[in-house]
């Protein structure tokens, strides 16, 4: 079972990821709508799929954080930047995988699994 850390400020596009998340074999999702909430649901965690515009701060902050408290799980930040620096910026901050929000969601299922298999 991967478990799965959703931190995404956009309540229903965290919960339609959510939803697609529950409906496949083996991932066990946890939600948080900023890094506070975050935070709170760290502990046993497999993947971390964060979102980097966060009410409380940016999510490639938190990453650093994560590592401490899970030093197993990887990090997938999922960002609507068009900066095209950004995944750069991402993957120096510890991040495993970075893409776009407007990936299809089973291209984001597919990297939550392969990331989940080397975290």
């Amino acid at each position: 079972m991967t478990r799965v850390l959703l931190v995404e400020d956009h309540a229903l596009f965290r919960q339609v990821r959510s939803l697609l998340l529950e409906h496949q074999p083996n991932l066990k999702v946890a939600q948080a709508g900023s890094l506070a909430e975050a935070r709170q649901k760290l502990g046993g965690i497999d993947v971390a799929v964060l979102d980097v515009a966060l009410p409380d701060g940016d999510g490639l902050e938190h990453i650093s954080e994560l590592r401490i408290v899970d030093p197993g799980a990887s990090v997938l930040v999922l960002s609507a930047a068009v900066d095209s620096a950004y995944p750069e910026r991402a993957l120096e901050a510890g991040a495993d995988a970075v893409l776009q929000k407007v990936h299809a969601p089973l291209r984001i299922i597919d990297e939550i699994r392969r990331i989940g298999e080397i975290g």
